[in-house]
Order: structure tokens, then C-alpha cells, then sequence
């Protein structure tokens, strides 16, 4: 099964601290891996506030917040974002979100030529080859088909229950493997 455009929902049992409570949206799974950013997790107002004044992004209104992504090459920016806009380094993922890591997005965004909707996210989540189906296998990850308005227009505080509770149990009642999809 391929899990591209899902969301993985953590399980509690899921404690280190990048993952517990987090909503992963998969940009790619193929046969040697995958690859998702995590899209309820802001990095802190201080940090991104330094962020946003050396991109010059600090100049958008409203204030665009900055997201951890994940662990995997925390120092490098990706933008999550509508499919409105693309430069030659967009990679569309679905008819409704692509991702871009470039300059020029960054410049677009500053002058009010980028995307309609975007999150800006530093680092990213990585798995190898059958390293994610085994997780899922193992129960760690709930599998959720993906919703562009979840992702950019619920707040980030609600993300993790509103999608458990979209399965109509209580997650908290889960133990073991699951298997649900």
C-alpha cells in the first residue's frame, strides 16, 4: 500500500518527543522509503522570529508561524503549501499540496507572489526501505486519508485529537497492533 497523502496519526504509546501527539503528512513513500513533515508542531516564538527576520519573511501579515518538520536535516527550510503556485523546484505531491525549498519561494512569499496557503517548516521525517510498514504493522501510526483544510486551516492544538476522534473510538482505549486504515 502506498501511503502518499495520508496522514500517520501517532499512537500514545509513541513517547520520544519528536512524535508523541504528532500528525505526519507523507509527501512520498516508494520502495526505498518515505518521507513526511509533521504538521502541528511550532518551533518557538523566539526561534521563529529569528527565522522569519532572515528570510525576510517577517514582513507578511499576519506573521507566518514556523513548524518542526521533523528530525532528519533540521537546518533545511521546506514549504508546505497550495497548489496555486509552483517554481521549477515545486514537487506536486497531490491536486492540492505540493512542496518547494528554494530561495525563490521565500522571495515570492515576501512580496506577496507565493502560495495562497502554506506552512513553513524546518527538518523532516525519513524512513527507509519497509522501515514505515513496519511501524505501522507494529500499531505505532493510524493511516488517514489526507485533507488540505486539515492541514492549513485547523488549529495546530486540535489537529492530534480531531483526527483520532475522526475514527469514531477513543484512542486512548487502543493497545497493542491496530492495523486500522
Amino acid at each position: 500500500m502506498n501511503f502518499k497523502n495520508h496522514f500517520l496519526i501517532s499512537m500514545p504509546h509513541l513517547v520520544d518527543s519528536y512524535f508523541t501527539k504528532s500528525i505526519i503528512y507523507l509527501c512520498e513513500h516508494e520502495a526505498h522509503g518515505a518521507m513526511g513533515i509533521i504538521i502541528n508542531k511550532n518551533i518557538s516564538n523566539e526561534k521563529s522570529q529569528i527565522i522569519l527576520t532572515q528570510t525576510g519573511l517577517n514582513i507578511i501579515k499576519p506573521k507566518p508561524s514556523i513548524y518542526f518538520g521533523g528530525p532528519v536535516q533540521m537546518n533545511r527550510g521546506l514549504i508546505l503549501h497550495s497548489c496555486d503556485y509552483t517554481n521549477n523546484d515545486s514537487k506536486v505531491i497531490s491536486s492540492h499540496i505540493s512542496i518547494t525549498s528554494n530561495e525563490q519561494i521565500l522571495n515570492d512569499l515576501a512580496v506577496g507572489k507565493g502560495p495562497n496557503k502554506f506552512r513553513f517548516t524546518f527538518g523532516f521525517t525519513g524512513w527507509s526501505e519497509n522501515q514505515l510498514e513496519r511501524e505501522f504493522e507494529n500499531g505505532d501510526w493510524l493511516l488517514l486519508p489526507a485533507s488540505n483544510n486539515f492541514i492549513f486551516d485547523t488549529p495546530d492544538n486540535d489537529k492530534w485529537t480531531k483526527a483520532t476522534n475522526s475514527f469514531g473510538i477513543d484512542i486512548l482505549d487502543i493497545t497493542g497492533n491496530t492495523g486500522i486504515s
